[in-house]
């Protein structure tokens, strides 16, 4: 019931989350399928200020297991998610991004460990 969502019905082909930045929006029905394979969905709105969006698609670039996207319905500027956990947080500095994506890149929650991030859909 979350937008974005951290679980539920999905694609049987998930979105390419090995550290890839998307500038528009996916489908979340895809962005799911990455979580399930234990995938952190990093997403902002219009309100997110540009250095931090900057900032977090470095880390995104730099992380396996993550995905960016815009999410213009969200309820906060940034948020984070993974398979049944979502959080939102401050800014790219925020020490909660960095303890989110160590909890959750591939974390006990997910239901798929290990499954492919990369061979599934890329816009």
């Amino acid at each position: 019931p979350m937008e974005p969502p951290v679980g539920g019905d999905h694609n049987p082909v998930w979105q390419n989350c090995n550290g890839d930045v998307y500038t528009a929006p996916i489908e979340n029905e895809h962005a799911v399928h990455a979580l399930e394979h234990g995938a952190v969905w990093v997403t902002y709105n219009a309100k997110a200020a540009k250095a931090d969006v900057a900032a977090l698609a470095e880390k995104v670039r730099r992380t396996p297991y993550t995905l960016m996207s815009p999410v213009a319905d969200q309820k906060d500027p940034i948020m984070l998610s993974a398979w049944a956990h979502q959080r939102s947080v401050s800014g790219a500095k925020d020490p909660n991004v960095d303890k989110f994506l160590a909890e959750f890149v591939q974390g006990a929650q997910t239901p798929e460990p290990g499954a492919a991030c990369t061979g599934g859909v890329d816009r």
